[in-house]
């Protein structure tokens, strides 16, 4: 029996486990991680008989990966409705806001825009086409993610930039500043001087309705994952040394160590900390992350604050421009009695008279959360960085470079499977 060591328990870690059960025969698996629970940078919080996503918040019936456990393990999604209904502030009044409608609302945004909606679109549709073929590419034959991205063509997009990109199809600075870079301050909480990949994919999640959340909280897939895969979670285990032996590998946690056939690194090393012995760890450039804070608040809105005559005209998402900063986003629930639940999200901590000026009368704190490492600050890269470390040795994350979401963390952990099914035959 192959004994197999998962460091991580978030998605990636979570769907490494599931796919290694699924492909590897009479394989054992173990997840570590140091934090206390299941999911990683996903995190569902239930208030008022309602689902509050404070980490990664859905996918598309375009990711391939997610979509076909789903329907194998015949999991409960719902779609997103409510996320056609958004707006743009400019920290002041709104400067864009949708209709109910998908039509009408490509009208307005073709009106207001013109060519450069048109012009956006069609690098849309490309972005499609190349990821259709990395799917494709990836079932063919094992590659390093690198040479998977350079066979497809995206790999040209992670070395510039969104705003690169845009202005190179023609888009004009006021499309860009005003409805792209909204969409991946949503997203990423970064502008679009983000690198290309991440930034298309910013805009795809949106382009690629209809959109879905798992119906009791998306915390549940990375939950459903580890169960289904029989793996030995040991939350609250920090692993902090990596030994290379003859026969595998010795993974620590403190004076403590286990053996095992292979190890699939599926957190950041950046982050990680992880000691390696008997390995030469390559080099590249290392990345920083994007601290965001979470705050959900319950009252009644202030509509004028947004511009608005009356709170029934509130959105149920408002985007904005750099001019908000640092409020990147909020998400609006109506929770009965004329109240709203609205979460915002932001890359530093909101004054508490930010939300005396947003809610009428009493306004009731309801959660608030700090990650301080929410996504890679996403810069151009010529390279990304490795998948196998070495032979047993696989480094899942290091898609994370070029991108993040949940899609691009299950397809990196089943590219990681493969390749170390691949190394394990090899013994």
């Amino acid at each position: 029996m192959r004994n197999v060591a998962v460091v991580g328990a978030g998605i990636c870690g979570c769907a490494a486990a599931y796919f290694a059960r699924k492909y590897l025969s009479s394989c054992k698996v173990t997840i570590y991680d140091s934090q206390d629970r299941i999911g990683g940078r996903i995190l569902t919080h239930k208030e008022y008989g309602l689902n509050l996503e404070l980490g990664a918040s859905f996918f598309t019936h375009a990711n391939k990966t997610i979509v076909d456990i789903v329907n194998e393990e015949r999991l409960r999604v719902h779609e997103v409705k409510e996320r056609s209904e958004f707006a743009v502030w400019n920290g002041s009044t709104l400067i864009y806001r949708s209709d109910k409608k998908a039509a009408i609302t490509n009208l307005k945004l073709l009106l207001k825009y013109k060519l450069s909606v048109i012009r956006t679109f069609l690098l849309l549709n490309e972005a499609k086409k190349r990821v259709a073929q990395l799917y494709q590419e990836e079932q063919k034959k094992l590659a390093q993610t690198d040479n998977l991205f350079d066979r497809v063509g995206i790999k040209e997009w992670c070395s510039k930039t969104l705003d690169e990109i845009l202005t190179e199809k023609g888009a004009s600075r006021t499309f860009i500043d005003e409805l792209a870079c909204p969409i991946t301050r949503t997203i990423y909480s970064q502008n679009t001087n983000i690198a290309g990949f991440a930034g298309i994919s910013s805009l795809l999640g949106v382009y690629e309705a209809p959109i879905y959340r798992f119906s009791e909280g998306n915390s549940t897939f990375p939950n459903h994952l580890a169960e289904t895969s029989h793996a030995n979670v040991k939350l609250s285990w920090k692993i902090d040394r990596i030994e290379k032996l003859s026969k595998g590998y010795k993974v620590y946690n403190g004076d403590k160590a286990e053996m095992f056939d292979g190890v699939i690194i599926a957190a950041p090393l950046e982050l990680a900390e992880i000691e390696f012995e008997g390995v030469t760890k390559p080099r590249w450039e290392q990345q920083l992350f994007q601290p965001v804070f979470i705050k959900t608040m319950r009252g009644i809105l202030n509509s004028a604050y947004f511009g608005l005559d009356t709170s029934a005209d509130i959105p149920s998402i408002i985007l904005t421009t750099k001019n908000a900063d640092p409020l990147k986003h909020c998400n609006i629930q109506k929770a009965g009695n004329h109240e709203s639940i609205v979460t915002f999200s932001s890359t530093e901590p909101l004054a508490d008279e930010v939300f005396m000026e947003v809610f009428k009368g009493i306004v009731n704190p309801v959660l608030q959360c700090s990650w301080k490492a929410a996504y890679p600050v996403f810069t151009p890269l010529t390279r990304l960085p490795p998948t196998r470390l070495d032979e047993g040795l696989i480094y899942a994350n290091s898609i994370e470079a070029s991108i993040s979401s949940m899609e691009t963390a299950a397809f990196s952990a089943l590219n990681a499977v493969k390749t170390i099914h691949f190394d394990l035959l090899r013994k």
